[in-house]
């Protein structure tokens, strides 16, 4: 567990509060804060979660990353682009 993944977490439960705080007052610019707050929250603790999987697994990441590399610039060279 990572920064990342601990912030998301507290994120989430702030966006939580917020959106069920503004249920009970009927607040709807403090649901939509609460959900804004708990999206960005899941993303943080997404980019946490591959963080944590990049050291476990450095090899399958590097694998990973040159498939993804290598698709992108064969989408690029696809639509004209020059690279």
């Amino acid at each position: 567990m990572n920064i990342d993944t601990l912030a998301g977490e507290g994120t989430q439960m702030k966006g939580n509060f917020k959106s069920a705080l503004g249920d009970a007052t009927g607040d709807p610019k403090l649901r939509q804060d609460g959900a804004a707050d708990q999206l960005s929250g899941g993303v943080r603790k997404g980019v946490g979660a591959v963080r944590d999987f990049a050291k476990r697994q450095p090899v399958a990441t590097a694998a990973a990353a040159a498939l993804f590399g290598f698709g992108l610039l064969k989408t690029l060279r696809g639509r004209g682009a020059r690279i």
